[in-house]
């Protein structure tokens, strides 16, 4: 009590009122700030499963737009290049027609039954060009080995060195696809290194191609 020595009576009373309270506060207050602590913590805990998720969600949506992407592609690819094996079937067709049509005597042009040959020609590569199929041009082009096959090395001057000196067998292509390459010869002068392509065996095809130009 010596504390309260001098003080006055309503002062001292005030004093001892104040300490009780702080006393009988003061478990309750470290309670408090353990939930605050504790509530503080689970709401860190939900944020970081939140951000989590939201992260789950973003890489979804993005797995989702790429096979989107890739579903319409294949569609495409589909739509444009389904058909590249019936056509690629159809090539030798072609090859029939024009042989047969290139061997025709003159004075069978005008028949009938040979102006019905051309026009059923005619319209199948009516048909398949509407469908992408275009002849790929070769004669007098630089050899080009993406859309060339070389066969034969010819040794002249009427043609620059390493371009297409004749077409044995016609190439072509599905859009920008090489659909059947253009079997082709190649010019060589006699002074020039060797061609960097050799020449392959030739195909029934284009022996066919050849017997009919001797």
């Amino acid at each position: 009590m010596t504390e309260y020595a001098g003080k006055k009576p309503d002062q001292q009373k005030a004093e001892v009122v104040g300490e009780r309270a702080g006393a009988d506060a003061g478990p309750e207050s470290s309670e408090k700030t353990l939930d605050v602590q504790a509530l503080q913590k689970e709401i860190e805990q939900q944020r970081q499963r939140a951000l989590h998720g939201l992260d789950q969600w973003k890489r979804a949506e993005a797995d989702l737009q790429n096979y989107r992407k890739r579903a319409e592609k294949e569609r495409t690819e589909l739509a444009r290049f389904g058909a590249a094996g019936l056509m690629h079937s159809l090539l030798p067709v072609l090859d029939d027609f024009e042989r047969a049509l290139q061997t025709c005597p003159d004075q069978c042009y005008r028949l009938t039954w040979t102006e019905g040959v051309a026009l059923i020609d005619r319209k199948l590569r009516v048909l398949l060009e509407q469908q992408g199929l275009k002849e790929i041009e070769a004669l007098s082009k630089p050899f080009d080995p993406a859309a060339h096959e070389a066969l034969l090395e010819e040794e002249t001057t009427a043609y620059p060195d390493g371009h297409v000196t004749a077409v044995l067998q016609k190439g072509y292509r599905l859009h920008e696809r090489v659909l059947r390459p253009a079997v082709v010869k190649v010019a060589k002068h006699k002074d020039a290194p060797a061609a960097s392509t050799e020449a392959k065996p030739a195909s029934d095809a284009v022996d066919m191609n050849e017997s009919q130009a001797k």
